[in-house]
């Protein structure tokens, strides 16, 4: 019987301090009820301790981009010259496989049912036109992938790819775009084109909105989705049912959970 998870985590991303504080604020146990929307690891200043923590009490996430490079680089398959991260006491621990081997069992979009309500869990969103169906196909293409040969999956991962997919994409470009589209994305055209270099709550390209702009398909069957990635926004969606959790601790925010059952947000400000 599936646990009924009450609290969505925002992006984490090293910070531990936060977090330990922000479990003891929600009055946390050891069997509570949490579930966090990826970007557990990278950029703050205790990842190592955080995947420790994460791993001891068996806290599940979908996954984020620095999830997914974290991955890369346990396997020595990261980008090329990456200085930025910081990474090497998880590169460096004995148990680094151990830890790849639990974020493998992680997918990239989660639903999550309580009290007959159903609340989609991603790190950056999903397409416009996609229903439920199409989401949890979409999830099932990539863990497959990605658990039957973590290697070339994470190697052929990094890509830039925006263009939107169709039947005759071959199935890395594939793959690509829908890693993408799941970790990364922020601005989407009507089309479907992603843009994802711009970072920033505003673009000056008028084709582009943020995707949760859009109507969404899934809607017609989800009571809500909840995502992070995007700290730039500080969680401000101006939509009833799709609610932003990236809340920025890591750049000096906050460090957020989202209380499924209320709709409501305790946060705890960033020691940085």
């Amino acid at each position: 019987m599936e646990k009924k998870f009450k609290f969505i985590l925002g992006d984490i991303q090293g910070c531990y301090q936060e977090l330990r504080q922000l479990l003891k604020q929600i009055g946390y146990k050891r069997n509570n009820d949490i579930f966090c929307v990826g970007d557990i690891v990278n950029r703050g200043p205790e990842s190592d301790k955080v995947v420790d923590f994460v791993i001891k009490n068996k806290i599940k996430s979908v996954l984020g981009n620095h999830d997914l490079h974290m991955m890369a680089l346990i396997l020595g398959i990261g980008k090329n010259k990456d200085k930025s991260h910081t990474l090497q006491k998880i590169i460096d621990k004995k148990t680094k496989l151990d830890i790849l081997d639990y974020f493998l069992n992680f997918p990239f979009a989660k639903i999550i049912q309580n009290n007959k309500k159903k609340t989609l869990v991603v790190h950056a969103g999903v397409l416009p036109s996609w229903g439920v169906k199409d989401i949890l196909a979409s999830n099932e293409e990539l863990t497959y992938s990605l658990k039957k040969d973590p290697e070339e999956f994470l190697r052929s991962m990094y890509s830039d790819r925006s263009k939107k997919i169709s039947k005759s994409t071959n199935k890395r470009n594939r793959r690509r775009y829908l890693v993408n589209v799941f970790t990364r994305m922020r601005f989407i055209s009507s089309n479907y084109k992603l843009d994802l270099k711009t970072k920033m709550n505003k673009t000056q390209i008028k084709k582009y909105k943020p995707w949760f702009k859009y109507r969404h398909k899934s809607l017609n069957e989800l009571d809500g989705i909840v995502f992070g990635h995007w700290a730039a926004i500080k969680g401000v969606t101006n939509h009833t049912s799709i609610k932003g959790i990236d809340l920025g601790c890591v750049w000096g925010g906050s460090l957020g959970a989202y209380n499924i059952y209320d709709k409501s947000i305790i946060t705890v400000k960033s020691k940085k």
